[in-house]
């Protein structure tokens, strides 16, 4: 009985970890057009679908103080607020992320550049 669960509890926890492996997106996934880089495109594509909404509480497409600061994207909204007019639209939002993350500023993210997006726990 004993070396039955044990074997059940040891079969629950690799199907466990193989569905958080395949819902994990990672670099590869995200580089649609496989030359290596994650575009901008891509990036706001990503992050909008997955992260975005979950932290615009209120669905009214905008982020505010409130909400931004429960996000976990770490920096200071005022650095994102293009308008200043203390909220986040999506484009400012997705601007701001990937400028972020682009050090080199060419326009895309490489894989390099991709683990600190990954760090930041929105890669996938």
């Amino acid at each position: 009985m004993k070396k039955h669960i044990t074997s059940v509890l040891a079969l629950t926890i690799s199907l466990s970890s193989a569905a958080v492996l395949a819902n994990k997106t990672g670099f590869d996934d995200i580089d649609r057009d496989r030359d290596g880089y994650v575009t901008k495109s891509d990036f706001q594509q990503h992050v909008a679908d997955r992260h975005f909404m979950q932290f615009d509480r209120n669905r009214d497409g905008m982020l505010d103080e409130n909400e931004f600061s429960s996000s976990r994207f770490g920096s200071n909204m005022a650095d994102f607020d293009r308008d200043r007019d203390s909220r986040l639209s999506k484009a400012e939002m997705m601007d701001g992320m990937f400028s972020q993350y682009d050090t080199d500023r060419d326009g895309r993210l490489s894989k390099e550049e991709w683990k600190n997006v990954e760090r930041a726990g929105i890669g996938y």
